[in-house]
């Protein structure tokens, strides 16, 4: 085979010029994909349990989400995708294939489809376990457009039988920098591009909270300068396919953490705000919601509310009271007549950044900073 060039995009992922990437990653890496994490049950088996991430909060629990929302039913699993105006779906866990699982899995497919038609794109991550034919006609007849597989070595043959059946087939692991690790996996992506598999896509290994026991254990580091990095994975990953990119010809994807944990979760943000914000509020570049809030004791709130209305002429729309506080759009609260003002009543002000959702139950406020301080540190004090 010819040369390969490695190219970078615009989320920071790599992939071979003129392969491109499987079209679930780019939904993924713009935003557009909600993710249906259905349960946290699953086979645990050796090959990938030792460094999963789940939390314990969802770890081998029957609890169903969509992105960051909980759900009980398949109209809130719409309503979510209309909210982030998604335009299409992965399904994770846990193990969707699973005995407990794949019905459901056929249902949520189904359904999505039938209300959102066929363009919809639907991924699917899976272990391989008890996967067969049947399933694999099973998904392909719902409309599942991706498969990805994440198998132990000796359950590769059943790759095989998602081949020929109207969905798109890879492989999807992390890549643990280790000898013997890297010579499987590069006789997995040789394998994969003999049997005329799609695409691999090769993610960071990841350092978190719910696998750093272990991965202490086997002695693996966390990059300096960085919160969820192994050292030498993204390095492994490159190397890898530079190495093995002019022997296939299928796809090879390398998704540093970065882009899930920065962009891919940023452009969702954006999508989710620019659908739930109110008047008041204003979208920052991650997809936070920003807004000045104003408090102090409720009659001072009182007086100071009407002279929002009354004298400052602030729009209706523009202010919310609750008569604990007062929410108004953070570039009123900036001008120093303003500032002057709060501190004639005694009030204080702050900016809020806050998570792009509406129930009290998701809602984190990232950041609450007093608005001198604030000023000072967007240089606004006009010095």
């Amino acid at each position: 085979m010819n040369k390969i060039k490695i190219v970078k995009s615009e989320e920071e992922t790599y992939y071979i010029k003129g392969r491109n990437i499987p079209k679930g990653c780019k939904y993924c890496l713009k935003g557009t994909k909600l993710v249906l994490f259905l349960n946290g049950i699953c086979q645990k088996p050796d090959h990938c349990s030792w460094y999963c991430p789940i939390s314990e909060e969802r770890r081998g629990k029957n609890l169903t989400f969509a992105n960051e929302i909980e759900i009980n039913t398949k109209e809130e699993l719409l309503q979510e995708i209309d909210i982030i105006d998604a335009k299409g779906m992965s399904i994770t866990g846990g193990e969707p294939l699973s005995e407990l699982n794949f019905e459901k899995t056929i249902d949520y497919i189904n359904y999505i489809k039938l209300k959102k038609g066929k363009k919809f794109h639907i991924h699917l991550y899976t272990n391989g376990i008890n996967f067969n034919e049947h399933k694999a006609e099973l998904l392909s007849t719902a409309g599942l457009d991706e498969i990805r597989f994440h198998p132990a070595k000796e359950n590769w043959p059943v790759i095989k039988k998602a081949l020929n059946k109207k969905m798109k087939v890879g492989i999807e692991v992390p890549v643990i920098p280790g000898k013997e690790y890297i010579e499987n996996l590069e006789e997995l992506i040789i394998y994969l591009n003999s049997i005329g598999a799609d695409f691999i896509n090769l993610n960071e290994f990841e350092y978190c909270f719910p696998n750093s026991q272990s991965l202490k254990e086997r002695d693996f580091q966390l990059k300096k300068g960085s919160i969820a990095s192994v050292v030498n994975s993204h390095e492994t990953a490159i190397n890898l396919i530079r190495k093995l990119g002019t022997e296939v010809s299928i796809k090879m994807h390398f998704c540093p953490i970065k882009a899930k944990d920065y962009f891919q979760l940023k452009n969702r943000y954006i999508r989710r705000a620019k659908n739930v914000k109110l008047p008041y509020e204003v979208i920052t570049e991650e997809g936070l919601l920003v807004f000045a809030q104003i408090e102090g004791k409720k009659k001072d709130l009182d007086k100071f509310y009407e002279i929002l209305m009354s004298d400052l002429k602030v729009r209706e729309k523009l202010i919310s009271y609750n008569k604990v506080n007062i929410k108004i759009p953070y570039y009123i609260s900036i001008e120093d007549n303003f500032i002057s003002l709060l501190e004639y009543y005694k009030l204080k002000c702050y900016i809020i950044e806050m998570l792009p959702f509406r129930l009290a139950k998701y809602q984190q406020i990232t950041e609450k900073t007093p608005i001198k301080a604030f000023k000072k540190e967007y240089g606004l004090n006009g010095n």
